[in-house]
């Protein structure tokens, strides 16, 4: 993977790429837009990545709702599974709260708002763009989501882990379907918005090698991690 201090890493890596990014959701109330990442038929066991963004007005982060599940709009930020329609699977969050000096709505690492639902636990990263109370109608462009920094007010801990930027998420068994990344809020335009401006994720591949020297003591295949496989590299150049 690239250098965390680094935005973009090196071109002509990806096997799937999109360039010149910034996506935002719809004109949709309580919506979701979504983006598939194909993974080619890889089985993988393990994924990372980043996600660098901006917000808009007052995004409330996790929802207050205990009928939530992955498949709806829970988070106000962008919500990483695998799996269909209807059979998703949590992968990771990136939730964007009000503000970093507001307790309502804000970010649960502030203090505030909604714990995250019981599917995500702490597989989540969770900012606010906005240094103030109230908030206002603009994107917060001078304060980066997600990115480990900037974190003012309340939000001291939400910088603090010790992975920021990079998630990774490591499932019991290998997979082979494709990731798929959703853009969520539950409000119109005109209050809450999140943007991504870049991302970039990665998946490790599993194989299985038939040979005297990687069988178990049962004589079952012992399952190989190789190396890491962009399958995303998304930047501004």
């Amino acid at each position: 993977m690239t250098d965390p201090s680094k935005l973009c890493p090196t071109r002509g890596k990806a096997l799937h790429r999109l360039d010149h990014m910034h996506v935002e959701r719809k004109p949709r109330h309580l919506a979701c837009d979504s983006l598939s990442i194909p993974t080619f038929g890889f089985r993988y066991q393990k994924v990372c990545g980043r996600f660098r963004g901006y917000q808009f007005g007052s995004p409330d982060a996790f929802h207050v709702s205990s009928s939530f599940r992955v498949e709806d709009g829970y988070v106000d930020g962008v919500s990483i599974t695998y799996g269909s329609p209807g059979k998703r699977q949590h992968v990771y969050t990136y939730a964007a709260g009000v503000s970093e000096k507001q307790d309502w709505d804000a970010c649960p690492c502030a203090g505030g708002g909604v714990s995250a639902p019981s599917f995500v636990g702490s597989d989540y990263y969770c900012e606010s763009g906005n240094p103030n109370a109230p908030w206002s109608p603009v994107w917060y462009s001078s304060d980066v989501l997600w990115d480990g920094q900037q974190c003012g007010g309340n939000e001291g801990t939400c910088c603090s882990p010790p992975d920021l930027p990079w998630f990774c998420t490591t499932f019991p068994t290998p997979i082979a379907e494709d990731l798929e990344v959703r853009i969520c809020t539950n409000e119109v335009l005109d209050n809450e918005n999140v943007a991504i401006v870049s991302f970039e994720m990665y998946i490790q591949k599993v194989v299985n090698i038939q040979a005297a020297s990687v069988l178990n003591p049962d004589n079952t295949l012992r399952q190989l991690e190789i190396s890491w496989i962009p399958v995303v590299i998304s930047c501004i150049w």
